[in-house]
C-alpha cells in the first residue's frame, strides 16, 4: 500500500503515475473555495484507475448545495454509506450543525473522458 498526500489542484509527475484503487479523504471538505480543485483532481484520478473509489466524510454545516452541483460539473456520483446521525449518540448528534455523512464517490458511468 503507497499512501502520498495530494495538493487539490496541484498535479506533478508522481500524481500522473498514481493508479489508486481507494481514495480515501479525511477532513477534505471544510474551505468551500476548495471544492473545484478537490474534485478536479478526484475525476482525474478515477479516470485512471477504473473501479476507484473516493471515500471522505461531508458536513453539510449550511444546507447550502455546492457538492452536488460540483458532482454533476466533475461526472461523479455519491453514495451515502453512513449517516452521521445513525452511529452518534443523540448527545453528539443534537450538538451538531448540519449532518455529516461517509460518502462514496465514483464517476458516473457513461461519462465520457
Amino acid at each position: 500500500m503507497q499512501v502520498l498526500g495530494l495538493t487539490w489542484g496541484d498535479w506533478d509527475e508522481p500524481v500522473f503515475d498514481l493508479h489508486p484503487d481507494i481514495i480515501l479523504g479525511a477532513d477534505v471538505l471544510y474551505d468551500s473555495a476548495k471544492f473545484d480543485d478537490l474534485f478536479a483532481t478526484v475525476t482525474f484520478l478515477l479516470e485512471n484507475s477504473p473501479g476507484a473509489v473516493f471515500i471522505t466524510t461531508y458536513h453539510n454545516r449550511s444546507g447550502h448545495h455546492l457538492i452536488e452541483f460540483l458532482m454533476v460539473k466533475w461526472g461523479l456520483k455519491c453514495l451515502k454509506l453512513l449517516d452521521g446521525f445513525s452511529f452518534l449518540p443523540s448527545c453528539k448528534a443534537d450538538s451538531l450543525q448540519g449532518n455529516i455523512q461517509l460518502v462514496e464517490i465514483t464517476l458516473e458511468k457513461g461519462k465520457p473522458k
